[in-house]
């Protein structure tokens, strides 16, 4: 996982600062594996609840409400609840003796008698020698990249979309593959949007070192991922020509603002006084190809 050098232990709560331009976020960005919900990334009103960059539940805590363990199997439950809306959020993760992949259960509780429209995603981010070399294999068919109204700070064509990997720069038209992530202090960087998953997986893979780190999904549930690689291309705020890492970030939703996901009918709806639950599987692996979890 990448970790974030500069986000020291002291610096993980909100900073007494003006909340501007995802500053609610990358205040307290240590890098690891967060959840985004229940607006996807941009800042929202959420019925009246004010959300940050990337939700409400990328900053909660969890609390850990069991730890089962067996001679063959360990079972670790959480629990994080919002402050801002009525949803909660339990994790169980497993590990098996033989089994070299972690197996999630997610669910998302909706405590409230109205059905409520969230955007979900995961969202880890890889860094280190894992993704020195390395490449993201998944089996999608389109790319896209956020139509931004002010595009002055993206690489990549805004609004684009085309046949994954291949995506034109927006100075120079030349044609960038963003299935190679970015070599260490390259000074490029770009966020893009995969869909038409013929499935649900995804492995950021090092030839070199000949293993990656893979994950698995019901691309029922995640018919998007997102995927976000900067080597040192972000010059200013937050990163200030710093960091390498590239994120794998399964989506049930395309980016875009909640209230234009709303419009167009791209939320995934949590039942009144029910609940949604999905699976996952994460794992270093020795092939690039998925699904890992049959092989």
């Amino acid at each position: 996982m990448w970790r974030n050098p500069w986000t020291a232990t002291e610096r993980l709560s909100v900073l007494d600062q003006p909340m501007d331009k995802g500053s609610d976020l990358f205040d307290v960005m240590d890098g690891s594996w967060f959840v985004s919900l229940p607006n996807g990334f941009f800042p929202a009103s959420y019925f009246g609840a004010p959300v940050g960059t990337h939700g409400e539940f990328r900053s909660l805590p969890w609390v850990v409400e069991a730890i089962d363990q067996s001679d063959d199997e360990i079972v670790v439950t959480m629990v994080g609840h919002s402050v801002r809306t009525p949803l909660v959020y339990r994790r169980e993760l497993s590990v098996r003796r033989g089994d070299p992949l972690m197996r999630w259960s997610e669910s998302i509780e909706n405590r409230s008698e109205m059905a409520l429209p969230v955007a979900w995603l995961q969202h880890p981010a890889f860094g280190g020698a894992l993704i020195d070399g390395a490449e993201l294999v998944v089996p999608a068919k389109k790319v896209s990249v956020y139509a931004a109204k002010d595009p002055s700070s993206m690489q990549l064509e805004a609004g684009y979309s085309g046949e994954w990997p291949w995506v034109p720069e927006r100075e120079t038209g030349a044609v960038r593959d963003c299935s190679v992530v970015s070599k260490k202090g390259s000074g490029l960087d770009h966020s893009v949007q995969l869909s038409e998953l013929s499935a649900g997986w995804v492995c950021v893979w090092n030839e070199g070192l000949g293993m990656g780190f893979a994950m698995e999904w019901d691309p029922e549930v995640f018919p998007y991922m997102w995927s976000w690689c900067t080597a040192g291309g972000i010059k200013q705020y937050p990163l200030w020509g710093e960091g390498h890492l590239v994120t794998m970030q399964p989506s049930t939703s395309p980016v875009g603002r909640f209230e234009d996901l709303a419009d167009f009918g791209d939320l995934l709806t949590i039942p009144a006084k029910g609940r949604v639950t999905t699976t996952l599987s994460t794992g270093f692996v020795h092939h690039k190809q998925g699904p890992w979890s049959s092989s």
